[in-house]
């Protein structure tokens, strides 16, 4: 099995605002991974949309999430991101969120 990473994202869009996205990427190389599943939080961290890659299912999500995402290990080189890792276990409270208000995720 593939490295999964558990990974918070904060992006600041000048003019936009900022957002938010919680993920679970796998990883395929060095340099980039898979979208697998992600979650987009408003700045009082409310659940706004998600999505999961197996099953192409997007809902209320600003955009539709992008298939291969740059690797975490690469996100120092874009200014405009923060992010952090979470444990596995963060992430999973998340998504049990996420499908309770979006049961057909």
């Amino acid at each position: 099995m593939k490295p999964r990473f558990f990974i918070r994202i904060d992006l600041t869009v000048p003019g936009a605002g900022s957002i938010v996205h919680v993920a679970e990427l796998e990883e395929i190389d060095a340099q980039r991974c898979m979208m697998v599943r992600i979650i987009e939080l408003d700045p009082a961290e409310t659940i706004r949309g998600a999505a999961r890659a197996s099953t192409g299912t997007t809902v209320g999500m600003q955009n539709a999430p992008t298939e291969v995402v740059p690797h975490p290990d690469t996100y120092a080189g874009f200014p405009d991101i923060d992010h952090r890792e979470l444990t596995e276990d963060e992430f999973e409270g998340l998504w049990s969120e996420a499908v309770a208000k979006f049961p057909e995720l």
